[in-house]
């Protein structure tokens, strides 16, 4: 199987102590969405998220990464935000 990843968004938020990355990904006619926190050593859960297939509506996956990059939600928490998002 060969995957192409054909676009990838990506809008960096930073506060006082932390800049995290959010990475919109389109990948095999799906959105995935990556977070992460900058200068993280590690990939653990409170630094490192990867949530994929969420959606294959475009409108819908840029306004997911909007509301997330506006409330600068941690990387521990996306998961949660898709499936309440695209319940």
């Amino acid at each position: 199987m060969i995957e192409r990843t054909l676009k990838v968004e990506v809008v960096r938020c930073h506060s006082e102590d932390d800049a995290i990355t959010y990475r919109l990904i389109f990948n095999n006619a799906l959105y995935s969405l990556e977070c992460f926190r900058m200068g993280a050593s590690n990939r653990s859960i409170s630094n490192y998220s990867l949530v994929e297939d969420i959606t294959d509506d475009e409108g819908d996956a840029y306004d997911f990464l909007n509301r997330m990059a506006k409330g600068k939600v941690l990387p521990v928490h996306i998961r949660e935000m898709a499936e309440d998002y695209f319940r």
